[in-house]
């Protein structure tokens, strides 16, 4: 048996990991499988912005939001959201939850209703990390 740190892992094997936590957890929680959620702006078949995570019980996590810097300022983030949370709500979702950093757009969640549900000081060095909640009604 060999036990080896990577610094850049096949792809195959994170998801080999993260399949196996989600069998193990569907299986004590009884909450039903996770699926993923994903809500892209494409053009001429690019992406060029999007929004991604899981749904799992009454849970949504949203895990990467992403818009080119050209597409910036435009609201389109605020529509990626919106797009996630309805998505979030049609499988039974109560609540999102999301992890950004100070530079990334912690007002962009809170303009929209999130609330900071924890924060990590110096995470990483000189930045600000936050654990931020959307109660969905």
């Amino acid at each position: 048996m060999d036990i080896v740190v990577e610094d850049d892992p096949d792809p195959s094997d994170i998801e080999f990991l993260e399949d196996e936590i989600r069998v193990v957890a569907s299986s004590i929680s009884g909450l039903g499988d996770e699926r993923e959620l994903a809500v892209f702006v494409r053009e001429d078949g690019q992406i060029r912005a999007g929004i991604c995570g899981w749904t799992w019980g009454d849970a949504c996590e949203l895990q990467s939001l992403w818009v080119a810097p050209d597409l910036r300022g435009q609201g389109i983030g605020t529509r990626l959201l919106a797009l996630a949370a309805d998505e979030a709500r049609t499988r039974g979702c109560t609540q999102i939850v999301c992890f950004t950093y100070d530079f990334q757009g912690p007002t962009l969640y809170e303009r929209l209703g999130f609330e900071v549900l924890a924060r990590v000081e110096n995470f990483p060095s000189g930045s600000t990390a936050f654990w931020m909640r959307l109660p969905l009604g």
